[in-house]
Order: structure tokens, then C-alpha cells, then sequence
């Protein structure tokens, strides 16, 4: 069963992140986790594509958020540590995961939290590692994202790293099931999402913005660039809305 499956490799991901903290070995740690990622989207039965450069060295990735399976479409190309909200860490089996591949974490709407994580994520930079926000400080719908906010580009701006646009999409007759919003709960649509039927997800990378200007000004020209890698999706649904059949309703007179 596909459910037993995905929950198995679950499990056995906290396993292979212990052991891998005993050997030590960061580079192999970093591969065992992208080959963690692949693993899962395969066993949902998810299909990838990406489009677009991978980005080298250090850097700060901000994305649209439709679900919390962009970490495993992101993870799964990249090798990169992610800021999350810190209800995350509380999730039944995926908080341990995530806090064991080194996951950032916030307590949204704490401004004392936020600056936390402003200066967790300069220092991962400093570092030599690529890092993973979700601007719009929550997960939608979509398919345009809401205004990205300014604040922890500023950390791209503290480290002096490149900060490189990222717009996820979902396609195929299951693409409404892999959003991730409102009331949903994490089990729940884990569950949904076994059941779902085609999936492909499609990760596009944009051009990286140089960090000379305020934290404002790259958070509106990296949205600029999402939405740009966003419009095909949404002329493709248009499109399918458009040709769907349409039921005609003859009045008689």
C-alpha cells in the first residue's frame, strides 16, 4: 500500500539522519538527504521537472509556497537548509526529519523570533549554504503569490550572497490535491495525497538579483520574476477552462 510505503520511508529517514550524525561527514549527510527527497516524491508518485539554471555557492532562494511538499520538490534538486514555521518541528514523524536536515526555524508574528532567524539565516549564508524562504509567510493556493515580504532578504544583504527567484507549480489531473492551505492538517492531506492521481511538480529557477539594492526593492523584483515563470501556468489553466464542455441550458419560450 502507497500510504505504508510513504510512512515507512518516513521512518526510516530518522534512522539514517542518526546514524549519519555519528559518522560526521557533512558532504554525505547533504546527499543521503537530496537522495531522501527523491525517494519520497517517487513513492507519491510525483514527477518532477526543473527548469533553469541550479545555482552555485551560497545563496538565499525565495519561492512561492503551495504546500509542504515544495520541500521535497526543492530538496530533491537541491542540496539547501530551510526556514520553516516552527509548528513544523511538532509534526509527527516529518518535525524530527526536518530538524535533523537542519531546518531554521520561526515562530511566525514574534517579531524577536523573526530576528532570530534573520540572523540564523546570515550565518548559514556565511557559511557556505544555500537556504530556502517562503516570503509570502504562509502557504497558498495559488498560482500567483501573494506580496513577498522584505525582511529576511535582508540576511542575502548582511552575508553578501546572491538572492535567486524560485517559482513552484503543480500539474496533471492531481494538481489541485498538492496545495496545502488554510484548514488544512498535515495528516490529512498526507493521506489525500497517496491517493491522488498524476502529479507533476515543476521547479523553475530565475536569474540571481545582486543584493545592492534595500531589501524592498529585490523582494518586489524577485516577485516580478516568479510571476513571470508563473505565467504559463496561468495561461494553461485558462485554457483548460476555457475548452472544458459547457452545459447549455435551452429555455422554451
Amino acid at each position: 500500500m502507497k500510504l505504508i510505503r510513504i510512512i515507512w520511508h518516513m521512518v526510516s529517514g530518522i534512522w539514517t539522519l542518526n546514524r549519519l550524525a555519528k559518522r560526521g561527514d557533512p558532504r554525505l549527510t547533504k546527499r543521503r538527504i537530496q537522495l531522501w527527497h527523491r525517494k519520497a516524491l517517487h513513492n507519491f508518485g510525483i514527477e518532477r521537472v526543473l527548469v533553469g539554471q541550479v545555482p552555485e555557492g551560497p545563496c538565499l532562494i525565495v519561492s512561492n509556497h503551495l504546500s509542504w511538499i515544495d520541500i521535497l520538490m526543492i530538496g530533491s534538486v537541491l542540496n539547501v537548509r530551510f526556514l520553516s514555521k516552527a509548528e513544523v518541528a511538532d509534526w509527527p514523524i516529518v518535525g524530527r526529519l526536518a530538524t535533523g536536515a537542519g531546518t531554521l526555524y520561526v515562530n511566525r508574528g514574534d517579531r524577536r523570533s523573526a530576528d532570530l532567524a534573520l540572523n540564523a539565516i546570515a550565518d548559514a549564508l556565511a557559511q557556505g549554504d544555500r537556504v530556502v524562504v517562503f516570503p509570502e509567510g504562509t502557504s497558498t493556493r495559488g498560482p500567483m503569490p501573494i506580496k513577498f515580504r522584505s525582511r529576511l532578504i535582508e540576511a542575502a544583504r548582511r552575508a553578501g550572497v546572491p538572492v535567486v527567484p524560485m517559482a513552484l507549480s503543480y500539474h496533471g489531473p492531481g494538481k489541485e490535491l498538492a496545495s496545502y492551505a488554510g484548514d488544512d492538517d498535515f495528516v490529512s492531506h498526507m493521506t489525500r495525497l497517496s491517493q491522488a492521481p498524476f502529479i507533476r511538480g515543476r521547479v523553475a529557477i530565475g536569474q540571481p538579483i545582486e543584493v545592492d539594492e534595500s531589501a524592498a526593492v529585490i523582494a518586489r523584483e524577485a516577485q516580478g520574476q516568479v510571476e513571470s515563470m508563473l505565467a504559463p501556468v496561468v495561461v494553461e489553466r485558462a485554457e483548460a477552462v476555457s475548452s472544458a464542455p459547457q452545459n447549455l441550458c435551452l429555455a422554451s419560450n
